[in-house]
């Protein structure tokens, strides 16, 4: 079922039966109370149908989002807009409730008069027109939002997937475990869970930069997937360290088996890599855990590789040997080496004595509005202070925190961040302040009430402060409604961090109060090397914020071509090391003082940031707005003109130079887009933009 909607354009059109829908008459009258019926109902209708759902009015609107004209649609049941691909459960549902009375609102399958199929946002509104008691006729308001979805669909398959190498990342990896653990093997038969180490691989990132470091990581991934059995699985986990699932293991003959499996895989690193032309090399360590032998969740048997891992790269230093069970690590550590579990509790006992004598150290980083060059608030990120006087970072100590651990790690974060705030003396407006909120501290009660006591303490209305959720696989969506629906009754702004990243659900960003979106910086990592499709994720995420009405935060703004290309397409906040690192509380008055961030008010300066300002209106086939001579980019192509070799040599197949800026010029014409110069304007911009080894 469907429904459609009318705009301020008041298309009617002819019934089948040839009663006028509208013009003069009894007919019309009804129709006119029922127009204004509709509008008193919803300010922007789409379509109107009588008790019977058949359709008595479309818009102009509907017709150019289906290709249904009046005359082949009125007099007609609002179901013609289904298909083989609607949800029967949907529709099901929007009987029952406007059977009801009720109103609907969800989103639906539909399909256009060409077959072509449109995911429509839908409400659907019951309508009493006059004195009558029962419903007289129904109206509808929808939008095509089949981009908005297609882009979830693409960062759903992006937040379980690793961008460099196409392999499942860690969340993905950790749901594989998940699954390999609860799908308990036979006596006969078991899995290995392994965790793989590439050693050498910093050498690469360092010497040859982070573009060859991907490649190496691209061809070795290609080389392993090839030696694997079916219904193996190979994930990257992070940086140089990757997981893999070697399934059917026969017990009785495991260690022969996993010998043969591993140093097939061994030869994946026997031959150089080659990038650019040079060869380099790179090893590998394993650690690997037997299910249930070594773990009966995944937490354990991860902990148990971990180990197996820690114990194979400290024998590989003095040995042949590059991968170890986590049996024999435990029954025979190396020379000199605790045995795992103990260097293991050591590593957590550090941390937590750091954290329970006070030696969290709060560095902040500046959250600054793109719009107007403010500084809108501060980040709060945690470090501990050890013994031995190393500062050890969120991603090496968190996972050996348990929830008591991180309830004190938070409640030290938050009394310093508002302490920073509470004493801020500088003239302006005072800055608010971000605090990361585990989720697995959600269910003590008593998390409200304490966060509502330090506001107090420290004088800093709820408005000031900001609480950026984590992601966790832990705790139930409802579990975690229900706390954040008691932090956000005190005033306090909610975040979604790291969107993009997989892990943050796209589920909860439609459940939870949420009133910012924090953007990833993984998301914008291909930013140089494909900036089309990095711009158009960025304008689509951009543009949903506005859409769900949130504030959009891009994290990883680390250089002034991306920050200039952020701030074109309209992000309200940025953040990043183009900004400032992560600084002390002390640096933060003094470093707020002398920043002047300029690209707000700035010309076009860098070849992204004009693709950004090209690109904004492309993907709207849209002219260039301003005249041709106040036009940032007729300042841009004059000025790099002059600056740049712009030969059909040096611009790949293109014939640039003098023609660029007649390619601009077609842009700002009446007629909209130039198809052909605007797309040779894209690839002279985009062939102008760096690749990561220049940067």
């Amino acid at each position: 079922m469907s429904f459609l909607t009318y705009t301020s354009d008041g298309h009617t059109g002819d019934r089948p039966d040839g009663r006028s829908v509208g013009g003069d008459g009894s007919a019309g009258d009804s129709v006119n109370a029922v127009l204004a019926a509709a509008r008193e109902a919803t300010s922007d209708i789409a379509v109107i149908s009588d008790a019977q759902q058949n359709i008595t009015h479309v818009s102009a609107s509907f017709t150019a989002m289906t290709g249904y004209e009046p005359a082949d649609i009125l007099g007609l049941n609002c179901r013609i807009l289904q298909g083989p691909g609607t949800d029967p459960e949907t529709t099901s549902q929007i009987r029952e409730l406007l059977a009801s009375g009720q109103q609907f609102e969800g989103q639906i399958l539909n399909y256009r008069k060409d077959g072509s199929a449109f995911w429509n946002d839908l409400k659907i509104t019951p309508l009493r027109v006059g004195s009558a008691p029962d419903i007289t006729h129904f109206v509808s308001v929808q939008q095509d939002i089949s981009n908005r979805v297609a882009l979830i669909t693409q960062l759903e398959a992006q937040a379980i997937h690793d961008r460099v190498t196409g392999l499942p990342n860690r969340i993905a990896a950790e749901r594989a475990v998940d699954d390999a653990v609860h799908r308990f093997p036979d006596k006969d038969l078991t899995s290995a869970i392994c965790l793989i180490d590439l050693d050498d691989f910093r050498i690469v990132n360092n010497t040859l930069g982070h573009a060859a470091g991907d490649a190496v990581l691209q061809q070795w991934a290609t080389r392993v997937l090839a030696r694997l059995r079916d219904g193996d699985v190979l994930a990257r986990m992070g940086g140089d360290e990757f997981l893999l699932i070697l399934a059917n293991i026969a017990r009785s003959t495991s260690h022969e088996d996993l010998t043969t499996i591993v140093n097939r895989i061994h030869e994946a690193v026997e031959d150089p890599f080659t990038v650019e032309g040079q060869q380099t090399r790179i090893g590998m360590s394993m650690g690997i855990a037997l299910i249930p032998e070594d773990g009966t969740d995944s937490r354990s048997i991860l902990r148990s590789a971990d180990e197996a891992l820690y114990s194979a790269k400290k024998r590989h230093s003095h040995s042949e040997s590059w991968w170890e069970t986590a049996a024999h690590a435990h029954a025979h550590p190396a020379p000199g080496e605790p045995a795992p579990e103990t260097a293991e509790k050591s590593r957590a006992e550090d941390y937590r004595a750091a954290l329970r004598t006070g030696h969290v150290v709060v560095h902040f980083q500046p959250i600054v509005d793109l719009r107007d060059g403010s500084i809108t608030l501060f980040e709060a990120l945690a470090r501990l202070n050890l013994s031995e006087g190393r500062i050890a970072f969120p991603d090496e100590f968190l996972p050996h925190l348990n929830s008591t651990d991180l309830r004190i790690l938070f409640d030290q974060i938050l009394d310093q961040a508002l302490a920073l705030i509470a004493g801020w003396d500088r003239p302006g407006t005072r800055p608010n302040v971000a605090v990361n909120l585990p989720p697995e501290i959600l269910h003590e009660q008593s998390l409200p009430a304490h966060v509502a006591h330090l506001l107090h303490t420290h004088g800093i209305e709820p408005g000031g402060l900001g609480l950026e959720l984590l992601e966790s696989n832990t705790m139930n969506l409802e579990t975690q409604r229900a706390a954040l629906e008691d932090l956000a009754g005190l005033g306090v702004r909610l975040a979604m961090d790291d969107l993009g990243s997989g892990h943050s659900s796209l589920q909860r960003l439609s459940s939870f109060p949420f009133t910012a979106i924090k953007l990833d910086r993984g998301l914008f990592l291909h930013a140089y090397d494909r900036p089309l499709e990095t711009l158009s994720i960025m304008a689509t995420l951009i543009q949903m914020g506005r859409d769900l009405g949130k504030t959009v935060v891009i994290e990883g703004l680390e250089d002034e071509s991306l920050t200039e290309a952020a701030t074109i397409l309209g992000a309200p906040l940025g953040q990043g090391y183009y900004f400032a690192k992560p600084m002390p509380a002390d640096n933060c008055g003094p470093w707020a003082d002398t920043f002047d961030h300029h690209l707000h008010h700035s010309p076009l300066r860098t070849p992204l940031g004009a693709l950004a300002y090209h690109w904004q209106f492309v993907r709207l086939a849209a002219p260039h707005p301003l005249n041709l001579d106040q036009c940032p980019l007729t300042h841009f192509i004059h000025t790099t003109s002059t600056d740049t070799d712009t030969s059909p040599e040096t611009c790949l197949t293109i014939d640039a130079g003098p023609d660029v800026e007649s390619w601009h010029e077609l842009q700002h014409t009446p007629q909209g887009v130039h198809p052909t110069s605007s797309r040779r304007l894209i690839d002279w911009l985009t062939h102008l933009t760096p690749t990561p080894a220049n940067l």
